[in-house]
């Protein structure tokens, strides 16, 4: 890659300079935050030194990129869930990436160190609001849920709430990734959260079902709450795109991917 594509490429990936910055033949990515943050810096980085062809990457969760990847605005957008069927017909293409685990994080000074799925149901719908309901302190619970339309609310409707509704008292956070930092404000406050996001003072990971959440047990199929990570295409991808999606699903994507989440190639 030139020089001058180099700093272009720095450019486009700190700042999201997309644009007439981009020559025609370049890509561009929005859609789910995990891998807008753990994954397609790097992935783009390797891709541009074999193609010469460069990312503008942004994020804006699941669903918006899903939007604007049915629109024509981008060619590849993240997903931090599966496609509905509704999505498949429209000509959208999933590409599994691997696994993300979805964790439970309470505040530091919580005593709890393990909850049931049943419990975290029951937790998330509202039908239990307080802690000492499930050997807890004597304190209400305060659920921190993520923002409308990110794969992470998915997620948890989808692996934890099951037909549930989440409760009305939820505190939403302004991003995915600040959801950790609520909890640190509040000493009742619980979310469901990517482990590649947990990185608050103030908070940890609790067992789900007396398993601890690493990659070993959800690997092994221990850990219950898998969520799956894919790259999204309208369509059969072609060109540079088919290359980036060759390169994102072989084994030089999924060793990047395995340093922040759980490959597909074990």
């Amino acid at each position: 890659m030139s020089i001058l594509r180099s700093l272009l490429f720095v450019l486009v990936l700190m700042l999201g300079v997309c644009g007439p910055s981009l020559a025609e033949g370049d890509l561009r990515y929005a859609g789910a935050t995990t891998l807008q943050r753990f994954f397609m810096p790097e992935a783009a980085r390797v891709f541009a030194d074999k193609t010469d062809l460069l990312f503008c990457i942004d994020g804006g969760n699941t669903a918006p990129g899903l939007a604007s990847l049915l629109k024509g605005e981008i060619d590849v957008a993240g997903a931090g869930r599966r496609l509905t069927q509704q999505e498949k017909s429209a000509g959208l293409v999933e590409h599994f990436l691997g696994w993300d685990m979805l964790t439970i994080v309470v505040n530091q000074a919580n005593p709890v160190e393990s909850l049931t799925l049943e419990q975290l149901q029951a937790i998330f719908s509202g039908e239990i609001d307080h802690w000492k309901d499930v050997g807890g302190p004597d304190l209400p619970i305060i659920v921190v849920t993520s923002p409308r339309g990110s794969g992470m609310r998915s997620s948890v409707q989808n692996l934890i709430l099951g037909e549930s509704a989440y409760l009305k008292r939820e505190v939403v956070a302004g991003i995915v990734a600040e959801a950790d930092k609520q909890v640190t404000l509040f000493q009742s406050a619980i979310t469901a959260l990517s482990r590649s996001m947990v990185n608050e003072q103030g908070v940890k990971i609790i067992k789900v079902d007396e398993v601890e959440a690493t990659a070993e047990n959800l690997a092994g199929g221990r850990y219950p709450l898998a969520k799956p990570l894919t790259l999204v295409t309208r369509g059969v991808p072609q060109g540079g795109l088919a290359r980036f999606i060759e390169l994102a699903t072989g084994p030089r994507g999924q060793e990047i991917l395995a340093r922040h989440f759980v490959p597909k190639i074990q």
